[in-house]
């Protein structure tokens, strides 16, 4: 081949690649690669979400996960039973702050420890509304006619 030949090879192939490198869209193609390697990284993770909110669903379709729930945020027993919260007596706690104020139970099923240690069985919290068996005995004793009911 001849020198002009040559150079002008060399030319054209330069050109060329001037107008590949110009018309072929290489930023975009860069930016595609880069656009699904996050929509993988999101994919992923939206992947990993969904199973942990399968497992929670599992979960919250079993009587006991309900119950736990609703006994430890609305304070919530099933039915025939009941609920005391034993709190420290006075003075025994140190924060100045009041220990029910995160509580949901009512006021009313919280007895403090001193109440419930020093007062006698059945009567911590509130006053029982039905007479006990010594003072409905002792009632008895007390009537004149010995306890015995009237007769007809």
């Amino acid at each position: 081949m001849t020198r002009l030949a040559r150079a002008g090879f060399v030319v054209s192939l330069v050109l060329a690649l001037l107008i590949v490198g110009k018309e072929f869209p290489f930023d975009p193609l860069l930016h595609g690669h880069s656009a699904v390697a996050a929509s993988s990284r999101e994919l992923a993770s939206l992947e990993q979400a969904d199973k942990s909110l399968s497992q929670q669903i599992t979960k919250l379709e079993q009587p006991a996960t309900v119950g736990s729930i609703a006994h430890a945020e609305y304070g919530l027993v099933p039915p025939g039973q009941s609920y005391e919260v034993v709190l420290p007596g006075a003075g025994r706690h140190s924060s100045g702050q009041d220990p029910l104020a995160d509580n949901p139970l009512p006021r009313s099923a919280i007895v403090p420890s001193d109440a419930a240690v020093s007062s006698p069985p059945g009567t911590a919290g509130e006053p029982s509304t039905a007479p006990s068996f010594w003072s409905r005995l002792m009632a008895r004793l007390g009537r004149r006619d010995g306890g015995r009911p009237a007769r007809r």
